[in-house]
């Protein structure tokens, strides 16, 4: 179908043209890369940058932290060791545990009972009044927690006992003291005193 205003005479072309419904030059749709290339390079450089943070902040934790490869030795080594300085420096006896202080023995452990066993360690070694519990969640290092600061000693006295290197101060237990137990007896706390 020809144009009125259009000069010249219909031929095939024209013919062609009414076949079709564009009408004009059209060129091919970009695709989808060249359309978002921008987009693609900013996701790109995203990602490698990410790897190489990755491998920079892997590798600095690898080479100066010697607890990575097991990180209960070398906390107890750095928190036993503290104490042992001071005591040479000062030359003061160690204050005598209250044995009389109730104790609540956690097992913290997973192991049927844990808390048991080590409530018998406990009152063969002079504390009168252990009780015992289960924790919510399993953990993995034994730690001792004392209430007041008046029960610091005592708490201090017992995890030397049970290997659970510094005591500290926490309101989480209703207890004086409160031994979270993670194995048996012998296993870490009695290697460790004789």
């Amino acid at each position: 179908m020809a144009d009125s205003q259009y000069p010249y005479p219909p031929d095939r072309f024209d013919d062609e043209a009414d076949a079709v419904t564009f009408h004009g030059a059209h060129r091919a749709e970009e695709p989808f890369w060249r359309q978002n290339l921008l987009y693609l390079i900013i996701i790109g450089a995203a990602v490698v940058l990410l790897v190489v943070l990755l491998f920079i902040i892997g590798g600095m934790g690898g080479d100066g932290d010697e607890r990575a490869e097991d990180p209960t030795t070398a906390a107890q080594s750095e928190g036993s060791e503290a104490p042992a300085e001071e005591g040479a420096a000062e030359e003061e006896p160690a204050p005598e545990p209250d044995l009389t202080t109730p104790v609540t023995v956690v097992n913290a452990g997973g192991i049927n009972g844990l808390a048991g066993t080590w409530q018998g360690e406990l009152e063969g070694q002079g504390w009168e009044d252990v009780s015992v519990a289960t924790a919510d969640n399993l953990q993995e290092e034994p730690v001792v927690f004392y209430r007041d600061e008046a029960d610091a000693d005592s708490a201090q006295a017992l995890a030397e006992q049970v290997g659970a290197g510094e005591a500290r101060q926490s309101d989480e237990y209703e207890a004086p003291i409160t031994f979270v137990a993670v194995s048996e007896p012998g296993s870490e706390g009695e290697e460790a005193e004789g």
